[in-house]
């Protein structure tokens, strides 16, 4: 066919966009001046051709067409279609005939030009042209014009009719040798269970203007034995020199087809080498074309479909066969390169450049509120490298951007697309398993061990206690030492955040004790804590590791000691001196830095804060049971203290856990910050290890006492010293039990709190260290959710610890000797009403069964062990299921202290000086009374 259009000559040469041109034109008028004469002439011979399916195209025929297509060809400016290639006349070839076949095995006429040449074409004579070369001429073939006529007609030899076909040609043209067809042998195929095969694939269709587009599709067809059959192409195939014939499955084929119907695909018709497939298409939606893949093949898999894809299909999926991970170590294993990314055919794909262009290119669609309110097993579709798009469920997404994209920025991965962590961001690795199918890791093996330990403390190795340590720990201080060591082993730190009571002090010193023992303690350990523990410390240090060598910087005193720092393993300091010493810890190089009562740098924006993360430490260690208090920016102190890094910086911190936990609730966040401090935070409740305790459990709290207070003890303790002794001369000690009495009572009230002596110099001591002491106490054990009996033999002392709970929030009932209503605080208590029941020892040392009790504290320690034990007894858990945790606050150096000495060191001397009563015989000696009024100090 010839299609006729203008064009503009161009001056570089060539020709401009063309545009169809119809010969009809002509007879309109008089014809444009740039057509030449050749061109009307040719434009009248076309016009009288028979117009093909559309106007402006012309079918050229015989002999007339040899002439018009020479005439054209003269002109320079016959060009072959869409190719822009330009004809030319060309000599003639020779050809010779042959008999193709097809994969049915039916035979046709080919002409062979030589030299060769694809497009061969019947006029009034035969014609080739090569589209390569442009050249275009007439076929030389001895052949008579009728037979030419009949070979280039739509014929084909059906297989075994080779020989009559060849015995009717050779009848009809006498004379003219003719090839031989070729034998076929036909053989019947017994009846097949087709496999139905799909074929994904991108096909360009002509639409309805003549122009082409790219449509997706998918073609069915059916294998039958090995051989694929579909549509309506015949149920015979060469094989070799075979035809075989199938017995085809209509019923089957057409399930096939209405199974894909059923799915949201329509028929669009036949398509292939003579229609040999079935097509469908879905409505253009890309993601109709995603859910068939991601919801109906993996069905049509299961029942046997075979299912293929060209490159060419635009809406490929990526087929995961395995998630994986990869960590090289850099640096000498300080920082690590991580890819992250799916096995899709055997081939590894990395999927962290994909992950950082859609959150580049869409960083809205991507934020944590966003995909949290997806369905978790929605398909995310990451586009791949390849075209093809790679379904990821949201779980999935979710976990790996709030895990590694935290810390997003522009150049996040390195130019091989890699993810740069620190040792401390890869020990996050096993949060990635938590969106779907487990991840399988390479690479950096001890990092993934050390990854795949911080998952569960049960897999970590447990270790012997030191020799020297003198206690017997229980199995889960056994354990927490175990994690203390697993910590230091690999440069961790942690937070050892046990119940109040549970001895935090005992495995932190055990630990210390083993790191000396085994030779590693190379230099000084730290210990900061508020100073109302620093005689805890001393007193735990000296009881249970003897065989470290402890300084205590605290008091006047205590600069004489920054020269030989170096010669102690523990250094014992307070939150208050870090300031007014920091110039001399800061020049010391620390083994181990413990932060005990670690809440106390929850501000970071504190001094003692700023100072802590200033010390050059080793090792770093957190003791506190209550590593939150108020809200997770304090959680976010500790660990930036310890693990700098690992929670991101305070910003990051806030704007991807903390406001998505604390304001929307957050279910997803709060999980993934679970799984992030788990590894590096040990906490055991007392009922998660009841059967470890013992049915009681005492623990003494020093108290020191300092500044006005302090000075008011010395100034009492002093008067009262010379009034005893002045009382005894004159009297004798028996008849002076009275004086010593009233001295003690005095020196032991300056010791609860100033404020109960009738004194003009005591009401102006605004300060009480062991009412502090409590209140430092009480709102941890009220968040533990303990139920405490608090027992003080001062009326007065009840009101002003009643006052100080009351404004701290916390509801307490109270019983004295004045109460006529005993049962109903009781109840109360006993009902769960209020966490803290305040006794006086008199009123309530007897008489009462508490059994909602677990904690006991002695606000201050009676003169007789056994009524203090009675007291005790009230909390009635004691030998049942519920061990109880007894505190006695002892201000320490002062009569308190002297008293529970006595009663230690000298226990038969205290059943002879005690009565039941309380009061004081009379075999008391002046050896005795020097002990009780000795000065502080």
């Amino acid at each position: 066919t010839v299609e006729v259009a203008s064009a503009r000559l161009l001056k570089s040469g060539g020709f401009g966009s063309r545009r169809p041109y119809q010969p009809g034109w002509l007879v309109r008028g008089v014809p444009p001046r740039f057509l030449l004469r050749i061109d009307r002439e040719l434009l009248a011979e076309l016009d009288a051709l028979a117009a093909d399916s559309f106007m402006h195209t012309r079918r050229l025929r015989g002999s007339a067409g040899d002439d018009l297509l020479a005439t054209m060809l003269e002109t320079g400016r016959c060009l072959l279609g869409d190719t822009g290639s330009t004809l030319r006349c060309s000599r003639d070839r020779s050809a010779s005939l042959s008999w193709g076949i097809d994969a049915s095995g039916n035979q046709y006429p080919e002409f062979r030009p030589d030299p060769a040449a694809p497009v061969v074409f019947l006029l009034g004579s035969p014609w080739y042209i090569d589209p390569a070369s442009g050249e275009c001429g007439k076929l030389a073939t001895d052949l008579p014009g009728q037979l030419l006529d009949e070979l280039f007609q739509p014929i084909c030899v059906a297989p075994g009719s080779g020989k009559h076909a060849h015995a009717t040609l050779t009848k009809r043209y006498p004379g003219v040798e003719l090839p031989l067809f070729r034998e076929l042998e036909v053989e019947e195929c017994p009846a097949q269970q087709p496999v139905p095969c799909l074929r994904f694939c991108s096909q360009a269709l002509e639409d309805s203007w003549g122009g082409a587009m790219e449509t997706d599709l998918v073609l069915l067809s059916f294998d039958y034995a090995g051989i694929r059959l579909g549509g309506e192409q015949p149920s015979q195939v060469l094989v070799g020199d075979r035809v075989l014939k199938i017995r085809r499955d209509p019923d089957f084929e057409e399930q096939c087809a209405d199974q894909l119907m059923e799915a949201g695909l329509e028929w669009d018709g036949l398509w292939g080498d003579e229609g040999n497939c079935d097509s469908f298409v879905n409505d253009g939606d890309p993601e109709d074309w995603f859910s068939f893949q991601a919801d109906t093949l993996p069905r049509l898999r299961e029942q046997g479909w075979r299912i293929e894809f060209d490159d060419s299909f635009h809406y490929r999926l990526a087929e995961v066969e395995q998630w994986y991970g990869k960590v090289e170590a850099r640096d000498g294993n300080t920082w690590f390169h991580t890819s992250l990314g799916v096995q899709v055919a055997g081939e590894l794909i990395n999927l962290l450049p994909p992950l950082v262009a859609l959150l580049q290119q869409f960083p809205k669609v991507f934020q944590p509120d966003r995909l949290r309110q997806l369905d978790p097993d929605q398909q995310v579709m990451v586009p791949l490298d390849d075209g093809r798009m790679l379904p990821v469920p949201v779980s999935r997404v979710r976990t790996i951007l709030g895990t590694l994209f935290e810390l997003y920025q522009a150049d996040v991965l390195d130019e091989n697309g890699q993810m740069r962590l620190s040792r401390i961001q890869l020990a996050r690795l096993g949060e990635l398993d938590g969106g779907g199918a487990s991840m399988h890791w390479t690479g950096a093996s001890d990092q993934r061990e050390l990854a795949e330990h911080l998952r569960g403390i049960e897999s970590i190795p447990e270790v012997v206690p030191p020799e020297d340590l003198h206690a017997e720990l229980r199995d889960y201080q056994r354990q927490g030492l175990s994690w203390l060591q697993f910590l230091r082993e690999h440069g961790l730190g942690g937070v050892l955040a046990d119940d109040m009571g549970l001895g935090k002090t005992v495995q932190a010193l055990a630990h210390l004790l083993l790191e000396k023992a085994q030779g590693r303690m190379d230099r000084p350990s730290l210990v900061v804590a508020p100073t109302s523990l620093m005689v805890n410390w001393q007193r735990e240090a000296a009881r249970f590791a003897p065989g470290l060598r402890v300084l205590t910087l605290h008091g006047p005193h205590r600069r004489q000691h920054f020269d030989v720092l170096a010669d102690y393993d523990l250094v014992l300091t307070t939150y208050s001196l870090l300031a007014r010493d920091q110039d001399a810890l800061l020049q010391h190089a620390w083994y181990f830095l413990i932060l005990d009562e670690a809440q106390f740098i929850k501000n970071p924006r504190t001094r003692a804060s700023r100072l802590v993360r200033q010390l050059d430490a080793r090792h770093r260690l957190c003791l506190t049971g209550t590593p939150l208090e108020n809200h997770l920016g304090e959680l976010w102190s500790l660990f930036d203290f310890l693990l700098p890094g690992l929670l991101g910086d305070a910003k990051q911190f806030r704007r991807v856990l903390r406001n998505p936990i604390e304001k929307h609730g957050d279910e997803e966040a709060s999980r993934r910050l679970a799984l992030r401090v788990r590894p590096f935070m040990l906490r055991r409740s007392k009922h998660e290890v009841l059967s470890e305790l013992p049915p009681k459990t005492e623990i003494v709290r020093g108290v020191e006492l300092e500044g006005a207070q302090r000075d008011l003890y010395e100034s009492i303790r002093l008067a009262m010293h010379e009034r005893v002794h002045r009382a005894v001369a004159d009297q004798g000690l028996a008849r002076s039990h009275i004086v010593v009495l009233d001295a003690l009572l005095k020196l032991r009230q300056v010791c609860c709190d100033p404020r109960l002596l009738k004194l003009e110099s005591a009401g102006r001591v605004k300060h009480s260290a062991k009412l502090e002491m409590l209140m430092e106490l009480l709102p941890e054990m009220i968040e533990e959710g303990r139920r405490v009996l608090l027992f003080s033999q001062f009326t007065g002392m009840l009101k002003l610890i009643e006052e100080a709970v009351r404004e701290a929030g916390i509801d307490c009932v109270k019983l004295t000797g004045r109460t006529r209503d005993r049962a109903t605080p009781v109840d109360r208590f006993q009902d769960g009403e209020v966490p803290l029941f305040l006794i006086s020892l008199k009123a309530g040392g007897v008489g009462l069964n508490l059994t909602a009790a677990d904690t006991v504290i002695h606000y201050d320690p009676w003169w007789n062990p056994a009524v203090e034990r009675q007291a005790t007894d009230r909390a009635h858990r004691i030998g049942q299921d519920n061990p109880v945790f007894v505190y006695k606050l002892i201000t320490m150096g002062t009569v308190e202290e002297k008293i529970q000495a006595m009663q230690a060191r000298k226990q038969a001397l205290a059943d002879s000086l005690f009565d039941r009563n309380g009061g004081v015989q009379a075999n008391w000696t002046d050896a005795d009374l020097d002990l009780l009024f000795e000065p502080l100090g």
